[in-house]
């Protein structure tokens, strides 16, 4: 294998990598303000019971934040992907 193809692999294996390592990060962030903010208007237990797709959770989280939850637009994507991750 050439040099170039050589590095070539390897940023593609670095940026995958840098990938992973950042959805690992950001769900404990997510799975935190997802406790924090659902509990304070109902319990936590209703949220991780749920089963939905993430359509159905971006409608839900929508409506949420119009009845006062507190998620940034930024966070907005984050607490999606982790709340379509329970009870997968």
């Amino acid at each position: 294998m050439g040099m170039k193809k050589l590095f070539t692999v390897f940023v593609c294996c670095a940026f995958l990598f840098s990938i992973a390592a950042f959805s690992t990060w950001a769900q404990p962030a997510a799975k935190a303000l997802v406790e924090k903010e659902c509990a304070r208007c109902h319990g936590i237990a209703k949220v991780n019971k749920a089963s939905k797709d993430a359509a159905a959770w971006e409608k839900t989280v929508d409506r949420m934040i119009k009845k006062g939850a507190n998620i940034k637009a930024e966070e907005k994507d984050a607490v999606i992907k982790y709340l379509s991750t329970l009870n997968r």
